[in-house]
């Protein structure tokens, strides 16, 4: 774990001899599904890496559930914004599945921050993109359709867990991502019921663009629907909210390909 820790630290922009004086503060752990990561509206002692598995971060109710706003994946680090403010967190950040991570004390990473460009450099990346991707989501959530909240939701999730570490485009992407989330969650990630995401999905999966399990999904040709979700941030729909068949068709078209005219809006 030494050398990963050892090469994810450069890989951030850490100058070999910060990486030599952080790396004996390094600690590894393992977690439980359902554990308590870090609270709303405390102080943070360490900025994390995720090793394996999903963290989710939510805001928590009266009753301690916990509403999802983002999902971490593998290779991510999170808890930036408390780099840049000394602030106490704003959201919750709970283990959706066990889950393996690497910390770096608050203090050594706010150290390098204001000692370090490149490290600087990285983490204004991380936040412009952080912040672009909250901004879309609650966008969505006010004004769009059920449907898009849905369609644009599991995109920008793909992308999240896809662009992980590097928040920069990536290459050579897989044909497909599984989810290893119950739908009902990731209903309540794109802000909607369980029984719209569930006629959403069957529609999708009916197009090709899903593959459905039990209680899972998978989504098929990534790049679609990286592409999808480019062409949606440059379209003027955002002004308006599609059908399920509208959305339909600007998948057919990123994919290159012409719509299903059998394929039809429940």
């Amino acid at each position: 774990m030494s050398i990963y820790a050892y090469q994810l630290l450069k890989g951030i922009g850490l100058s070999e001899q910060r990486v030599i004086r952080v790396l004996p503060s390094i600690k590894v752990q393992s977690l439980n599904a359902d554990q308590i990561l870090c609270r709303k509206g405390s102080q943070p002692e360490a900025w994390t890496h995720i090793v394996a598995d999903l963290v989710s971060a939510g805001i928590p109710d009266n009753n301690g559930v916990i509403t999802p706003i983002n999902i971490f994946g593998p290779g991510t680090w999170f808890g930036e914004i408390a780099i840049l403010n000394r602030q106490a967190l704003m959201l919750e950040c709970i283990c959706l599945t066990p889950v393996r991570i690497l910390t770096m004390p608050l203090a050594q990473a706010v150290d390098a921050f204001e000692g370090e460009a490149e490290f600087s450099r990285y983490i204004a990346r991380l936040v412009a993109w952080r912040t672009q991707q909250h901004a879309e989501m609650l966008t969505l959530m006010r004004l769009s359709s059920p449907q898009l909240r849905v369609v644009m939701g599991l995109a920008l999730f793909a992308e999240a867990l896809h662009n992980s570490n590097s928040h920069l485009p990536t290459n050579g992407l897989d044909d497909s991502l599984e989810i290893p989330l119950k739908q009902s969650l990731l209903a309540a990630l794109c802000g909607v019921s369980r029984g719209v995401f569930s006629e959403c999905v069957q529609q999708l999966s009916a197009a090709g663009w899903v593959r459905l399990n039990y209680a899972t999904l998978a989504l098929s040709s990534i790049v679609v629907w990286r592409r999808f979700s480019n062409q949606y941030r440059q379209s003027r729909i955002n002004a308006v909210k599609p059908s399920m068949q509208e959305i339909l068709s600007l998948m057919a078209e990123a994919a290159g390909r012409e719509p299903d005219s059998s394929l039809r809006t429940q």
